[in-house]
């Protein structure tokens, strides 16, 4: 039994279905370097966004974050590819507003808005960049926090998991 056909809007963001893995590193101005794993995963319900779940785990297998989130294609953007939007929540509190373009396999989103709960860490702005690369899902993340201008923070290569 096969799942619903992926919507017809979602075409140019469908190179990221399916679940993804792979090794990660991490810095931050105000934090030790780190090394991490992640699983990614992009599903979809025949409606026009895909679902998004993404959970990483320290060298020892602790679990270290999570966050879960929707990504939808808008239309055509201005100066070619595909405009998108994508909302993430975080479980510290954290909730970012992006919008962005995709081109070909090259996803660009900035945060429009971070909304925080009244404990959550000082977050400012968002970044992420998501490509397919040589089969890799490339996936970057910068963010502007704690009196700190916008500095890359995550970077992780995954491969599809089989």
């Amino acid at each position: 039994m096969s799942g619903p056909e992926l919507h017809p809007s979602l075409a140019p963001i469908g190179f990221l279905l399916g679940e993804w893995e792979g090794e990660g590193e991490g810095d931050y101005p105000t934090i030790d370097a780190f090394t991490f794993s992640e699983r990614l995963t992009f599903a979809h319900t025949g409606r026009p966004f895909l679902t998004y779940l993404q959970r990483t785990q320290g060298p020892e297998g602790n679990p270290m974050h999570t966050e879960t989130g929707y990504l939808r294609v808008t239309g055509p953007a201005s100066g070619g590819g595909h405009a998108v939007e994508m909302v993430v929540a975080q479980p510290t509190g954290v909730s970012e507003v992006l919008a962005g373009v995709v081109v070909d396999h090259d996803l660009h989103v900035h945060s429009t808005s971070v909304v925080l709960t009244p404990t959550a860490k000082q977050v400012d702005s968002t970044a992420r960049r998501l490509r397919l690369h040589g089969g890799r899902l490339v996936v970057d993340t910068s963010m502007a926090a704690m009196g700190e201008p916008l500095t890359h923070h995550l970077h992780s290569e995954l491969v599809p998991v089989t």
